[in-house]
């Protein structure tokens, strides 16, 4: 049995059930959860710690791509595989990226493949982030692991790059080409003049004047979360399993 979080999405009740009794042959029945429309898709993604999420590309209150859309935006950690019985749905599926695209009623030796495909994904991930990023600096390019980086800010004009053990570079890149590296190293953007990495992120609490909210880092370093950002970042850590009390 695989240890993944996994969510079906599938309006039709006699699809989704054949769907789930496929899941249950490889997948932990507990980490199985299903949808039969958007809203319960939402709460869902919302509540559990989904990493694989297998959508209906065709459903009457939404599709599949809508659905696809809201995942991508909200949940960008969790991959997808697209449901369908009409193949001609294949081709638009791609635009988006899919794990894979699998048509109903799912085969069992082809559900397994794509269960390793994420598997060997997920792997490849990991140990991406234990490798080194190349950073242009204004005195060259400095090869650094993403556990050195504290955080990244825009101060002024100049993007700074600073490092847990005091040292400071001023780098050449804008903070969103940052962003589109270092979210792969699960930096988050708290503020549009900050990036910071999640592990380094020991709390959230409002400002002084109680209207705007700051993260603190584990060496007390208090940088500011717009309020859109906060509400973002609660949501990210809940899907990734974090309780809330």
């Amino acid at each position: 049995m695989k240890n993944i979080n996994v969510l079906i999405v599938d309006d039709d009740e006699p699809s989704r059930r054949l769907s789930l009794r496929a899941m249950e042959q490889l997948v932990e029945p507990a980490r199985i959860h299903t949808a039969e429309n958007a809203a319960e898709t939402i709460r869902i993604l919302r509540e559990e710690p989904i990493e694989l999420a297998f959508l209906d590309i065709d459903m009457p209150d939404t599709d599949g791509f809508s659905i696809a859309d809201y995942i991508r935006n909200n949940y960008p950690q969790v991959m997808i595989v697209f449901l369908t019985g009409f193949v001609d749905f294949a081709a638009r599926s791609y635009d988006y990226e899919p794990l894979d695209f699998l048509t109903k009623p799912i085969d069992l030796m082809r559900l397994n493949k794509t269960l390793e495909r994420y598997e060997s994904r997920g792997k490849k991930a990991h140990d991406y982030t234990k490798d080194r990023v190349a950073v242009d600096t204004s005195e060259g390019f400095v090869l650094l692991s993403p556990e050195e980086i504290a955080y990244i800010g825009k101060e002024l004009r100049n993007i700074r790059l600073h490092c847990k053990n005091g040292q400071t570079y001023t780098v050449r890149h804008s903070l969103d080409e940052l962003e589109a590296v270092f979210s792969d190293f699960q930096f988050f953007r708290i503020h549009q003049s900050y990036l910071a990495p999640l592990s380094g992120i020991v709390s959230v609490k409002t400002s002084a004047f109680g209207k705007t909210y700051e993260a603190i880092l584990a060496d007390g370093t208090a940088l500011p979360v717009s309020r859109n950002k906060y509400q973002q970042l609660r949501s990210y850590l809940q899907s990734k399993g974090i309780p809330f009390l």
